[in-house]
């Protein structure tokens, strides 16, 4: 396959990834959680690890198996040079995030990152790691 296929592939997929992902997160997102979840937390924990475990699920729920699904695919079809198409799929992903979601919804552009604080970062990390680690285990270097 040549390059500009591989980085053409990369940039639909990552859309296509932040598109389905954001519409999933709107499902997910209305899942109420029951009050007793966080009453637990608040009781023998710290209520913030609750919500920290709550923000992973949904992210690997949301965007995590798409991720997987798209790092595989990346992975077979970019063979060797799989960092590389697996970081511009993430890039597009965030563009999404911040352009495209703007122009599909009708909200202004926005910093996809903007009000997370470090608690509440890790979550975000779902998707560059499932991605990466799925496009990593299908190239052909993983399986020599």
């Amino acid at each position: 396959m040549n390059q500009i296929k591989a980085i053409s592939v990369s940039i639909m997929s990552g859309l296509i990834l932040g598109l389905i992902g954001v519409h999933l997160m709107g499902y997910i997102a209305a899942i109420a959680i029951p009050k007793e979840y966080f009453l637990w937390f608040e009781e023998n924990l710290f209520i913030e690890l609750g919500f920290f475990i709550l923000g992973l699920v949904e992210q690997f729920l949301g965007f995590g198996i798409l991720a997987l699904i798209t790092g595989y695919i990346l992975g077979k079809v970019t063979l060797s040079n799989w960092l590389a198409y697996s970081l511009i799929c993430y890039v597009s992903v965030l563009f999404y995030f911040s352009v495209g979601s703007a122009l599909v919804y009708g909200s202004p552009i926005s910093n996809p990152f903007a009000g997370i604080s470090s608690l509440y970062f890790l979550p975000s990390l779902v998707l560059p790691a499932c991605l990466l680690m799925a496009s990593y285990m299908a190239s052909t270097r993983y399986n020599k």
